[in-house]
């Protein structure tokens, strides 16, 4: 009787051993566990695509150099009013009413730029396949997540000529530097005016008395300007912008 006990004791001590050995992919309790790496708290409004990571949502467009702990984050100096996409025109094909102006941009991706009646063209409103065109949109316009990527264009600019260069953005008072009159929402381009620069509405009148203490969108139309940052000219052509108006609180 005892040498059956210690039999069956052995075996039981056997059977332990094997369960315990076969579990080769078990986690040892020495061994460190991974902490998920917690993400920065980004200002959920800034426009962008939506990238989605460990549960958490961080709204990306481009490359975004955080504030410290101290300091707040302001999503308009973050970026531009407006974003564009140039390149050169593939095919023109009229949908439901707006031109579909599909591109071959300068990093050799497709992009659809969609026209409109609002679409405003500071030069030339005629354009071919093969022509270069650049078109700007709202940043903060909603785009849809296909691909190509099709972009509600606000201002369209074919046919500019030699020399000449364009700003679209919104513009406030510099008040750091008052020898300049206004800069960029994304700081990277100032300018000033004199006696030749012509101030028109998108409509094309006259607006010459426009008010420089105003924040507008605009589109700035210069030619030779500083090596610097923020880039600085002297205006030859401003366009102020149609905005939508909003009652005072």
């Amino acid at each position: 009787m005892k040498k059956m006990f210690l039999l069956i004791l052995a075996v039981a001590l056997l059977a332990v051993m094997a369960v315990g050995c076969g579990g080769s992919d078990m986690t040892t309790p020495d061994e460190p566990v991974a902490e998920p790496v917690p993400l920065p708290d980004v200002v959920e409004d800034l426009p962008g695509d939506v990238i989605e990571g460990d549960g958490s949502d961080i709204i990306f467009d481009g490359e975004i150099t955080l504030p410290g702990e101290d300091e707040e984050i302001n999503p308009d100096a973050l970026f531009p009013g407006y974003f564009f996409s140039r390149g050169i025109i593939e095919s023109i094909e009229d949908v439901d009413g707006l031109t579909h102006v599909k591109i071959e941009d300068t990093d050799g991706n497709p992009a659809v730029l969609v026209i409109s009646e609002s679409t405003l063209f500071p030069f030339s409103d005629s354009f071919n396949v093969g022509d270069e065109v650049t078109g700007w949109y709202l940043s903060e316009s909603i785009m849809a997540m296909i691909y190509p990527p099709q972009y509600n264009i606000s201002v369209l600019t074919a046919g500019v000529p030699e020399g000449v260069n364009i700003k679209v953005d919104r513009f406030h008072k510099w008040e750091d530097n008052p020898d300049w009159l206004m800069i960029s929402q994304d700081e990277m381009f100032a300018f000033n005016v004199d006696e030749n620069t012509e101030i028109i509405l998108e409509d094309g009148q006259d607006f010459s008395d426009f008010d420089f203490e105003l924040n507008r969108r605009m589109v700035v139309i210069y030619g030779i300007s500083t090596r610097s940052i923020p880039e600085m000219a002297t205006a030859d052509k401003l366009i102020i912008l149609f905005e939508t108006a909003v009652p005072l609180a």
